[in-house]
């Protein structure tokens, strides 16, 4: 297999994949700079992965990565005892794909269409995440993912009213702080 074409592939995947495996990622995680991190993890054996062994047998490039992202997230937990590298990701059941399929097509907003002017957006994400990773995980999910309040607050286990509070705060404190 031609190296232009394994490269094709990997970024048709991770251009399709991105966003969802990220939404993923970020809503396990208990910070956002340890979900990219873990989202650089999967990529790379994603890629490790398609070089050795191809992907013809690959059936869902969106599936097959978010077992990947799985497996990343419960290494970061150590909750199950360490795999190597050489596990078979193709051996999840119908069941687990059924549900990774459901979660890949949820749809999401195009980060540049979120984001007008990057490097600001980029120094007040950081400035919100180093403070408190609960917020830049609200911030994330919320901005980036396009997740609604209420699915945020559901997914990292908050009241409505507390992510909403930190949020609206949050926002007042960059708007000062970056005068902006």
């Amino acid at each position: 297999m031609g190296s232009d074409a394994l490269d094709a592939y990997f970024n048709k995947v991770y251009g399709e994949t991105f966003r969802a495996v990220s939404r993923f990622v970020v809503s396990k995680c208990g910070s956002v700079q340890d979900s990219e991190d873990i989202v650089q993890n999967i990529y790379t054996r994603f890629y490790q992965r398609i070089a050795k062994k191809g992907y013809d047998d690959i059936e869902s490039a969106e599936a097959f990565v978010i077992n990947i992202a799985k497996f990343e997230c419960r290494n970061y937990f150590g909750s199950v005892k360490k795999h190597s590298a050489s596990t078979n990701f193709s051996e999840y059941t119908e069941e687990q794909m059924v549900e990774i399929e459901k979660e890949m097509s949820k749809e999401q907003k195009n980060l540049e269409d979120v984001l007008c002017n990057e490097i600001l957006a980029k120094q007040i994400f950081d400035d919100i995440a180093k403070d408190d990773p609960v917020i830049g995980r609200i911030f994330y999910l919320h901005f980036v993912c396009d997740m609604k309040l209420d699915e945020v607050a559901k997914e990292l286990d908050l009241t409505l009213s507390s992510v909403k509070n930190k949020l609206y705060r949050t926002i007042e404190r960059q708007k000062k702080k970056f005068d902006i």
